[in-house]
């Protein structure tokens, strides 16, 4: 976004103590925003943070209607983990869907010019790659199934809204790497699945698309990966090979070992967004490795 020159402007960000949230929080700091964090978990101590728990919708939406009018909303909460919206759909989709889409209302509605929904590469079925940013739905899991739910809802509401899809986002805090580092120092093996695809991006890769569309026109729809796609198996290769160990290291597994589906392709196609440039997902991954070692 770069600092500006100015009133500030002031965005509220659902979802800042996540790791995209709590990133994009310091960054728009950083370049001189006024920013408002919204979160179930929230610093006492800290008079722009904003308790907000959307598994109660009602108490949600009274929350924020007391709020000063926002120059822009980011919503970057929800339950993220596969397993966990499959074991419970109900209440995942009131968080994922319901109480997102109300907020995402109530914000167009009292005239929020700028509400941008972050959405996952899982509203596709991964059978192809570089998937366009107009094709259609084919969600094969529950969480999938409630990205795109909620974002048909989220784009109904007109020109004010905006979605970005991400491919997978990781970070040197990311449980999977951090477990990986961890066991592969202490020469123990690891498992990763050698049918199960991704295009991981990193945090500063994440908040960077968000603050462009923040800052700039941009189409409802926005999509954001890496050039190409690795499996998890040689994700795992890599980061071995970056901590100097063998890759005998890394065992091979297939998802349906541990009741996951396989995922094919991963990619997104993202040159409506020309500003930013994306990488490959091995360099991706050894700049996240570099910070961990």
């Amino acid at each position: 976004m770069g600092r500006r020159h100015g009133p500030a402007l002031r965005v509220l960000v659902i979802g800042s103590t996540g790791a995209i949230g709590s990133h994009l929080c310091s960054t728009l700091r950083q370049n001189g925003t006024e920013v408002i964090g919204a979160s179930r978990h929230i610093d006492a101590y800290d008079k722009n943070s904003l308790a907000l728990d959307l598994a109660n919708m009602a108490d949600a939406l009274a929350t924020v209607r007391k709020l000063p009018k926002m120059d822009a909303v980011v919503i970057s909460a929800g339950i993220t983990g596969l397993r966990e919206c499959e074991n419970d759909p109900e209440l995942s989709r009131v968080v994922n869907v319901g109480s997102q889409v109300e907020l995402a209302k109530w914000f167009v509605v009292t005239g929020c010019q700028n509400v941008v929904f972050l959405s996952s590469n899982r509203v596709f079925d991964g059978k192809v790659a570089n998937v366009k940013c107009n094709a259609e739905y084919s969600p094969t899991t529950e969480y999938g199934r409630q990205k795109s739910q909620a974002e048909l809802q989220i784009l109904s509401l007109g020109e004010a809204a905006r979605v970005i899809r991400f491919t997978k986002v990781l970070s040197e805090e990311s449980k999977l790497l951090v477990d990986w580092v961890k066991k592969i120092k202490a020469e123990q093996q690891i498992s990763a699945f050698t049918d199960v695809s991704l295009s991981p991006i990193t945090k500063d890769h994440a908040c960077a698309v968000i603050e462009s569309v923040l800052s700039n026109p941009a189409p409802p729809i926005v999509q954001a990966s890496t050039t190409d796609e690795i499996s998890y198996f040689e994700m795992a290769c890599s980061v071995a090979t970056q901590l100097d160990a063998a890759q005998s290291i890394v065992r091979k597994q297939t998802a349906g070992e541990v009741g996951e589906k396989p995922l094919p392709h991963s990619s997104l196609e993202s040159s409506n967004l020309t500003a930013i440039k994306s990488p490959s997902s091995l360099s991706t991954v050894r700049k996240i490795v570099e910070k961990m070692v």
